[in-house]
């Protein structure tokens, strides 16, 4: 198959279009269950997305993932659709800390040291304790009914495995874990966290560009590959 130049600008504006459409289609709802903690985790979230396989199947229930809330003063409504976006902030421009990302990524993935994922009288208070570490190292945010810190494994936990100063410094998408951004048209609803099993959110745009630049690439060759025009001198 031979592609013009034409041909070429019409395909990459075909990806970006199709990208685009498919940024505007996610869509997530998110639920209590037994194991959610007063307002905050764990709740569930059905997402357009498939991201339940990069999951251990004790942090999935009925087919959608467990997650956590991220910020204290903004709020959603249970059962509603709301729009997303991955980022690496909330919704405040709190920037997702390394220490949040590494309790999620271990709860994610089963291997969080102290969560008891069988037994749901117990998991009920490690989501507690969870979620107020998560709270804490996302900008020392607190919530009125929420265990203390100064009892809390999961924050010592990310303390005593980081430093206290990397656990609560930026991420930078080590674990694969990014914030699902909440959206009702424009207005911000609770965001959440995703273990998305990506290095960061860019690898898309990404590869999106290295795609986008591989067709002018592929332009160009075509450009230098078409013969030299030939003059035709008239013989009197």
């Amino acid at each position: 198959m031979t592609f013009s130049k034409t041909n070429i600008i019409g395909i990459a504006a075909g990806v970006l279009m199709a990208s685009a459409s498919l940024a505007e289609a996610n869509s997530i709802v998110l639920t209590q269950n037994p194991y959610s903690y007063g307002v905050g985790g764990e709740f569930s979230a059905a997402t357009s997305d498939d991201f339940v396989a990069n999951y251990f199947p004790m942090a999935t229930l009925g087919g959608e993932f467990e997650t956590f809330c991220v910020e204290t003063t903004v709020t959603f409504g249970l059962g509603d659709t709301y729009s997303y976006t991955l980022s690496d902030q909330d919704s405040q421009g709190r920037v997702l800390s390394e220490g949040a990302a590494f309790l999620y990524y271990e709860f994610a993935t089963g291997q969080l040291t102290g969560y008891d994922y069988a037994d749901p009288s117990a998991r009920l208070a490690d989501a507690g304790e969870l979620q107020a570490a998560i709270w804490a190292l996302q900008g020392n945010q607190s919530y009125s009914g929420y265990p203390s810190l100064a009892t809390d494994p999961f924050y010592y936990l990310a303390t005593n495995t980081l430093g206290t100063l990397d656990a609560s410094s930026a991420d930078n998408g080590q674990y694969g874990v990014e914030v699902l951004q909440l959206w009702d048209g424009s207005i911000p609803a609770q965001n959440q966290l995703v273990y998305t099993a990506i290095p960061d959110s860019a690898s898309t745009s990404g590869m999106l560009a290295l795609a986008c630049a591989g067709l002018v690439f592929l332009a160009r060759r075509l450009d230098q590959q078409k013969p030299a025009p030939v003059f035709l001198t008239r013989r009197n």
